[in-house]
């Protein structure tokens, strides 16, 4: 049994975890093959952060899906950005941020803030705590959430506005990946992990999100979400 035990939070409608950086992590440790004990947390407290994921290996205990990852790479001596250059190295690194740092905030939007979600949430993303404990969580827990969107800036934009921000995004995201296979040709790296764990997190769930439209009015994400699913979740079909 593998000494690496790595801590996401639930699955559901196909995706391993519901969690984009949990699942970033996950597509990264089926990239690399990276043999790993892989353990679902009910929630995300325990972790070193009080954040998903975290992983334990060897007495140390790593959170953040980035610190985990570049840890992972010079651990195990395992890269998919290996045949990457410089420049793309660099546009990996502004990809990421548009996903994890703008685009990310929409999809907490629209999970946590849209009345019609707020069900939806509780039975899945929070699913797996006890009902009497998650009765009580559940609403301090989404009080919390709308305070971190709005110190962000992200909850103080109206619908409409978060709807031009997306829209943007995924528009940026389709103009980079343009005809290839991959977002760096005809080799899978991490960005693909990245911008995957983000979109599917919002194409394949049940939540209600007006970026679904958005994503299916651009094929080549439709297709590049297909083929990475074949790729690295070929179970899941």
């Amino acid at each position: 049994m593998s000494e690496l035990k790595v801590y996401h939070l639930p699955g559901a409608w196909g995706l391993a975890t519901v969690s984009p950086f949990c699942l970033k992590l996950d597509s990264f440790l089926k990239m690399a093959g990276i043999d790993h004990q892989s353990i679902t947390a009910s929630t995300p407290f325990p972790g070193p952060k009080k954040k998903a994921p975290w992983i334990e290996y060897q007495g140390r205990t790593i959170g953040d899906s980035t610190l985990i990852i570049d840890f992972l790479k010079e651990e195990f001596d395992a890269d998919p950005d290996a045949h990457l250059t410089d420049q793309q190295r660099a546009t990996a690194i502004a990809i990421q941020r548009l996903v994890e740092e703008n685009l990310y905030w929409v999809m907490v939007y629209d999970r946590w803030c849209r009345d019609e979600n707020w069900p939806i949430l509780k039975g899945t993303v929070l699913g797996s705590i006890p009902a009497p404990v998650r009765m009580f969580i559940a609403p301090v827990a989404r009080r919390s959430v709308k305070k971190q969107l709005a110190g962000h800036g992200m909850g103080l934009h109206s619908a409409q506005e978060l709807n031009a921000i997306a829209a943007k995004d995924i528009g940026a995201l389709a103009g980079l990946l343009g005809d290839g296979p991959w977002f760096f040709g005809d080799r899978i790296s991490g960005a693909d992990a990245t911008v995957y764990s983000l979109l599917a997190n919002i194409a394949f769930v049940a939540f209600e999100s007006p970026m679904k439209a958005m994503i299916n009015g651009h094929p080549n994400l439709v297709a590049w979400l297909g083929r990475f699913k074949d790729e690295n979740y070929p179970e899941d079909n």
